[in-house]
């Protein structure tokens, strides 16, 4: 992703590594998974070899199932610094039917292809700050 890609992980940590506060929009619980891009790859790959054709397989993370608050309070944790976090209004361009839960069912994935995500939130937000401190 680019730095000003927009979405919550690219916002985050361009913020993060210019030393401005973490915008969280609204109360901040609003919640989401994430899947690191290796365990994403894997899954894909799992469903073209293993998947039956004209099925569809949710392709992510069930867990954790994480607010907007906690995600930002998490790169701070990883790097050991002072939180540094803003609620802030939703923008007007924000889309109103934005939903305030998005998990996939990821049982299908699991049960038809084997498909286990393995990279922890963690470990996946410490790789791509790293990556980002050498390309944003």
């Amino acid at each position: 992703m680019k730095k000003d890609d927009y979405r919550v992980m690219a916002n985050f940590a361009n913020n993060f590594l210019n030393d401005q506060p973490l915008n969280v929009y609204g109360d901040g619980n609003q919640t989401r998974t994430f899947c690191y891009i290796t365990d994403g790859i894997e899954g894909f790959l799992r469903t073209i070899i293993l998947g039956q054709p004209g099925e569809a397989y949710n392709i992510g993370n069930q867990e954790p199932e994480i607010t907007m608050l906690d995600l930002a309070k998490l790169f701070f944790k990883i790097e050991h610094k002072k939180e540094n976090i803003h609620k802030i209004e939703y923008p007007s361009s924000y889309p109103a039917d934005e939903p305030n839960r998005r998990c996939p069912n990821t049982i299908k994935a699991k049960d038809h292809l084997k498909f286990y995500a393995k990279i922890s939130l963690e470990e996946g937000i410490s790789n791509y700050l790293d990556w980002c401190k050498v390309n944003f």
